[in-house]
């Protein structure tokens, strides 16, 4: 039997977890395969035989005493290799581990590796140098030393580089172990967070929850004045990081320490310096709360009775885009109105959310890549680099000694002063379309190469990071790359589409968001419903004619409506087992409420250390959700919104089905999925010809996904964090209750200040409103695909699910069964071909097909494809054989940065991301107070005018198309023709 046979087959147990569940199913209790036992001979296990000077620091070690430099580097010499090379910077997490590793036996490493390869086989996520290392590392020490071992590149360098000796074996092994049982596996999540805990930090303080809810409402209240502005001023949460730490450092040296005690336990204004802790939870707070809730365009829409003409901005100035829209005027939209169903629609997810605890907070696969930047960041402002060992000098990483709070500043610094030149004093190397500088009225050229209104095939897209860099440090490659891959081959599927005419898109621009008439002008809404009722006029429809779509729009459409029940069906399949097996826990946690933790369930390092704090009750999350629906139902029936009660819990249903893999998805590839266009759709079927209904149903449909994600994400942060769950509960509930009252507060403040009817109109402060005038659009002619585009997606997603699920076994029974003759033809021709999709995952892939129209194209991937290859794509490292093609290319870009400089890397990664998204932000604040709110602009040169001189920016104002409207005044089907579906 080959060796990864008989892992497998010891582990045959903990397969059945799969890789959202952490914990193992062996029928060995966790608590046995834990490094730390119950006496000193068995912490020792097989070194009882150690030299005595090894012993006594083992011994000192275990009795907490300390321990000097010189002892702990003796400690890690006697095991083979130096700490420094186990990519556990900073040096605190050295000695953490190493503490670990001196009270672990060969075969309780053994164990907890045998666990881990079984959870971790199929998990893109995971090192795959490091599951090969586990591998033969659990086969012996001859295989190990045979095949890879120490000296050469730390805990994710690929086994087939490196080499060890048998001397080696022991000290590797339990390193592995250790690093696995006590910290992370992951290198990214070792980057943003330490090993062990102190319980006794300080977290909810009342300088905390000051601090956090007066900056949260502060930058609500400034969001939501500006959020009908175009272009947006928008406060990010990266900033309110660097305006909360210097703050909480302030009150922490200013505040006495004067406080009262309440059931045992004593709340100071000062209970010492500012914490970590503190400053992650007052993140928490404002990073679900520093915005105008969903529900503020559906305010717009009811109450202004305008019409308006809708204008775009281009840099700091504004375009005419749309003609005349009026909104639905309804006179009875008041306060109390408002305040009611914006309580109802804002916990409306939050409510569900503590269902999905078990799901993706626990399970140790579930990452959540989009916090890693904001825990780096945090981490930077509060904590200072420690002193190696007790010694005065800085720690050194590859050679580099600068901190991670210098770091962080020199990299906003940097991108605050380089974001001028792209954004307002060169504006070509921000749309860098310079092939169409060679050509500037070639259509062609344009539409396939172009930055503005066409498809970006370009290689050299931006020199701006705002545009191609987000996320690109932070997603994983695998999902970048599939994403990349997806979208490239789909915009040569619309080139095609548009070339070919079909659905008449030829007489439209080619990558357009818009809504067009058979005339070619933009679609006027109003010319086809009722005054009195805001509903769809039938009669006045079939006088002016259906809508009609660009190709790039009809594409994104039916790729919309195919994901969902892709995603919905993939994911499950692929996770089934683990599904299964938590919803019956949920199920009996829930019976059986007060009698288990869900804490019992896993036995990851960080759930480990959360046990010291109490959970969120279920029934905690459930009266949410039943105060949220009862809000729901008052706001529906007491006032004229002519929406039925049901369609709440119709919302609830389907938005609970889809929950659970849109998360999945979120939580280990970094892909959000938007239920936007799906409730659009639902609503027009529910809802036919009453945007009312429609606007309101998305409105909770969006936000049910959007709010449950956003809590789940800050609860994980928590999670790295070590922040108590209750203390997150309770932040982040606050702090949606108060930010509901002051955006609420400031839009009416705005309609009635606004009482010169400019409000979401053309006015000189650009408050004209795209998204709301946007959303009364997009509801009342929301595209409906045939029943076959969500039944193509079904198949796609049953199929792939089925097969990446069963396919091992299937093969496994053709070798048995079928002739070496047929097997060799199988192998070669469906085996061997069909094996690569397994690096595949058509849910992540086809969310980048979807990422057309707009103003987004290829051009604002590519780039951001070239960062990510150089930074992230060890990551994505399988086993791959020898023999392909990839392989040479894989390991080049290892070698640049994760691979070789794996410990600088997990320092100064997520730093990167962060400062230079901070830089950006706080430039961007100030570039646009400094232009736009005195209408002046920098004197006109070529660097600004050229990237706008062509066909390019024409079709992104939505004048340029490949055909004319014919002769006969219109395109498509003749009027007694018209589809009459609405």
């Amino acid at each position: 039997m080959r060796d990864d046979e008989k892992i497998a087959a010891r582990g045959q147990e903990e397969k059945k977890s799969t890789a959202i569940s952490p914990v193992s199913t062996s029928e060995q209790p966790a608590d046995q395969i834990s490094p730390v036992m119950t006496s000193r001979e068995e912490k020792m296990g097989i070194e009882q035989e150690e030299e005595p000077e090894i012993a006594q620091i083992v011994h000192a070690i275990e009795e907490g005493q300390p321990v000097t430099a010189e002892q702990h580097q003796r400690v890690a010499a006697h095991y083979g290799r130096r700490a420094e090379t186990d990519h556990l910077a900073p040096s605190s997490d050295v000695e953490y581990i190493l503490d670990q590793i001196v009270g672990m036996s060969e075969a309780q490493a053994v164990e907890i590796l045998i666990g881990a390869i079984a959870i971790h086989g199929d998990d893109p996520n995971y090192p795959a140098a490091s599951l090969a290392r586990m591998r033969l590392l659990v086969a012996g020490p001859k295989a190990y030393c045979g095949g890879g071992g120490a000296n050469g590149g730390g805990a994710d360098a690929a086994p087939a580089t490196i080499t060890a000796t048998e001397e080696d074996y022991a000290f590797d092994l339990k390193t592995e172990a250790a690093i696995y049982h006590h910290h992370s596996p992951y290198p990214e999540v070792r980057s943003v967070t330490r090993p062990g805990d102190d319980p006794t930090t300080p977290v909810e303080t009342i300088r905390a929850y000051f601090l956090g809810m007066s900056f949260m409402a502060g930058i609500t209240a400034v969001n939501t004045f500006f959020s009908p502005r175009q272009p947006a001023i928008d406060i990010s949460a990266v900033v309110m990081q660097l305006l909360i730490a210097p703050c909480g450092i302030f009150l922490a040296r200013i505040l006495p320490d004067w406080g009262v005690t309440i059931a045992g336990t004593r709340h100071s204004l000062n209970p010492g310096p500012w914490s970590f802790k503190e400053q992650v939870f007052c993140s928490v707070i404002f990073t679900i709360a520093n915005n105008a809730g969903n529900t503020y365009y559906v305010y717009l829409v009811q109450r202004l009775p305008q019409v308006i003409v809708l204008r775009l901005p281009f840099g700091y100035h504004i375009i005419n885009l749309r003609p005349a829209l009026q909104y639905l005027g309804n006179t009875w939209v008041t306060f109390s109105y408002e305040i009611v169903l914006a309580l109802s629609v804002n916990f409306f997810g939050m409510g569900f959310a503590g269902l999905l605890r078990r799901f993706v907070i626990y399970p140790i696969s579930c990452l959540f890549p989009e916090v890693f930047p904001a825990l780096a960041l945090n981490r930077a402002l509060v904590e200072r680099q420690p002193q190696q060992q007790g010694q005065n000098k800085k720690e050194v990483v590859h050679g580099w000694t600068i901190s991670r709070y210098r770091f962080f500043l020199t990299c906003a610094a940097l991108m605050f002063f380089y974001f001028w030149v792209p954004n307002t004093l060169f504006k070509a190397l921000r749309s860098f379309n310079w092939m169409t500088w060679i050509a500037p009225q070639n259509f062609t050229l344009a539409m396939v190469t172009g930055f503005w209104g066409g498809m970006g095939y370009n290689p050299i897209a931006t020199f701006d990071w705002n545009v191609a860099g987000k996320g690109s440090l932070t997603t994983p490659f695998f999902s970048f790359v599939q994403q990349y891959c997806a979208r490239f081959v789909s915009g040569l599927i619309i080139i095609g589409m548009y070339w070919g005419n079909m659905y008449w898109s030829a007489y439209m621009p080619i990558n357009s968001n818009e809504v067009f008439a058979n005339d070619g002008k933009k679609y006027n809404v109003t010319r086809i419903l009722d005054k009195q009722s805001n509903k769809i006029d039938v009669d006045a429809y079939r006088e002016y004619g259906p809508p009609f779509f660009s190709g790039a729009n009809v594409f994104g459409q039916g790729g919309w409506f195919a994901w969902y029940p892709l995603t919905l069906f993939s994911v499950s399949i692929q996770h089934w087992e683990a599904l299964k097996r938590t919803g019956v826990e949920m199920w009996h946690g829930l019976l059986n409420y007060g009698k288990r933790s869900i804490y019992d369930s896993y036995d990851d390092p960080f759930t480990r250390l959360m046990r010291a704090y109490p959970e969120v009750p279920d029934w905690w999350f459930l009266g949410v959700l039943a105060i949220s629906l009862s809000l729901g139902i008052v706001a529906l029936e007491v006032w004229p919104v002519h929406v039925p009660w049901w369609s709440l819990f119709a919302v609830m249903g389907v938005s609970a089905v889809m929950l659970v893999p849109a998360t999945l998805l979120r939580a280990s590839a970094n892909v959000k999925m938007d239920f936007n266009v799906l409730f659009q759709l639902l609503g027009g079927l529910w809802f036919p010809g009453n945007p009312e209904a429609l606007i309101i149903v998305t409105a909770y449909g969006q936000n049910f996904d959007e709010q449950a994600s956003d809590y789940i994400t800050g609860q994980k942060m928590g999670h790295y964090a070590k922040i108590p769950p209750r203390a997150v509960f309770r932040g982040q509930m606050l702090a949606v209750f108060i930010n509901t009252f002051v955006f609420v507060g400031m839009l009416d403040w705005m309609v009635v200040n606004f009482d010169d009817g400019t409000l979401c109109q053309w006015n000189v402060s650009n408050f004209s409103g795209f998204k709301p005038s946007r959303s009364i659009t997009v509801r009342v002619l929301t595209l409906s695909h045939p029943p076959m585009v969500l039944s193509h997606g079904g198949v796609i997603g049953i199929g792939w699910g089925l097969a990446r699920r069963y396919g091992p076994s299937i093969h496994a029974w053709l070798r048995r069964r079928t002739s070496e003759g047929r097997l060799v033809l199988y192998e070669k021709f469906f085996f061997t071909p069909v094996s690569y999709l397994w690096y595949f995952d058509p849910a992540v892939s086809l969310k980048g097909a979807l990422n057309w129209t707009g103003g987004s194209n290829l051009s604002y991937a590519t780039n951001g494809m070239y960062v990510s290859f150089i930074m992230m794509v060890s990551r994505a490292l399988r086993d791959l054989k020898a023999t392909t093609y990839l392989t040479p290319i894989v390991r080049n870009a290892q070698y640049y940065v994760k691979r070789h400089y794996g410990a600088w890397w997990e320092k100064y990664n997520y730093l990167i991301e962060a400062g230079f998204g901070a830089g950006i932000a706080l430039s961007a604040i100030i570039q646009t107070f400094s232009f736009a709110f005195t209408n002046t602009d920098i004197p006109p040169w070529w660097g600004n005018e050229v990237t706008t001189a062509g066909v390019d920016y024409l079709a992104y104002n939505q004048n340029a198309t490949l055909l004319p409207v014919p002769a006969q005044g219109f395109f498509g089907p003749p009027p007694d023709q018209y589809p009459m579906h609405l």
